[in-house]
């Protein structure tokens, strides 16, 4: 009789660890897969959080990271997490326009100003609390547990142009969603490209600029192809961010749950004023360090922008 009961606990044991439910002295290794680099101003962001998870759940879920794509890729991010090939990934709307098309909605050009605590707050009450948008990410099978705001996004370029109305004909790099017919009505050819693919597309001039957000693309190195930045100020992704599978976040215990959600949004206030204070330190180090040149657009510019 005690052999069983003994097997019957072991098998209970064994099931609510693959059930993603923590067992006392066992944690859950949750897989995160993201495109940056550890040493990156993101990846150090997301180091953190993983840190305080660990931290906050007394050892009972550890992140395990997988750094710079080595796991899936960044523009697969949707159906990797959605699939179970990892629990958590970063990804962004704009990637997934056909299944997330109310979520992209946010990402419209000028859709934050300068204050990028209040515009991260907002992003976050939207999704907890606008009914459509939150069916959207439910149906999809993902929660998210670290917010994103990308900075003002600038257009970058390997040389500047004569004047800013030369970028009519161009073809670039854009983020897509609404900002492909933003950039359609200044007369360019925008086309969509992951974000780790820019670099390439800059050095062989398979683009003449790019979509910039000044923070991201330091971590890409792009200040070694870029030589060139006007400043547009035209808003920027907010509909990203870090997501889980939402049946691997309802698998864990409530008081884990909240745990996360609370780490949420104070990750979210934390990453967007470190945004905001670090944003002037790149731009002056592209610009004093690698040369490259920040252009202030003309009043006659700014109507047409």
């Amino acid at each position: 009789m005690k052999k069983v009961c003994f097997f019957i606990i072991g098998v209970m044991s064994f099931v609510l660890i693959i059930m993603g439910w923590p067992t006392k002295g066992v944690a859950v290794e949750l897989k995160y897969s993201t495109y940056v680099a550890p040493t990156s101003w993101h990846g150090e962001m997301h180091q953190w959080w993983a840190n305080e998870v660990d931290k906050r759940t007394g050892g009972k879920v550890k992140i395990k990271t997988f750094w710079m794509e080595s796991l899936t890729k960044h523009k697969d991010g949707l159906p990797s997490v959605q699939s179970g090939m990892c629990d958590l990934t970063w990804l962004s709307s704009t990637y997934h326009p056909s299944q997330l098309p109310l979520f992209l909605i946010l990402d419209n050009p000028g859709n934050f100003g300068n204050d990028y605590v209040a515009s991260t707050m907002a992003i976050m009450d939207t999704l907890e609390k606008e009914p459509s948008i939150k069916a959207e990410l439910d149906r999809e099978n993902i929660v998210q547990m670290m917010p994103h705001i990308s900075g003002h996004t600038q257009l970058a370029m390997k040389k500047c142009l004569d004047k800013f109305t030369d970028i009519k004909g161009k073809t670039l790099r854009t983020y897509g969603g609404a900002r492909a017919k933003y950039y359609e009505n200044l007369g360019a050819n925008p086309i969509f490209m992951p974000y780790p693919e820019i670099y390439e597309a800059i050095d062989r001039g398979t683009v003449s600029a790019y979509d910039c957000a000044v923070v991201l693309s330091h971590g890409f190195k792009h200040y070694e192809v870029t030589k060139c930045m006007y400043m547009i100020n035209s808003g920027g992704a907010l509909a990203s961010g870090v997501f889980m599978n939402l049946k691997t976040f309802k698998g864990l215990p409530a008081d884990i749950q909240k745990t996360l959600l609370n780490l949420r949004r104070e990750y979210g206030m934390k990453m967007a004023q470190k945004q905001m204070d670090d944003e002037a330190k790149y731009f002056k180090e592209w610009n004093t360090k690698y040369g490259v040149v920040l252009k202030e657009l003309t009043p006659e510019d700014r109507k047409l922008n």
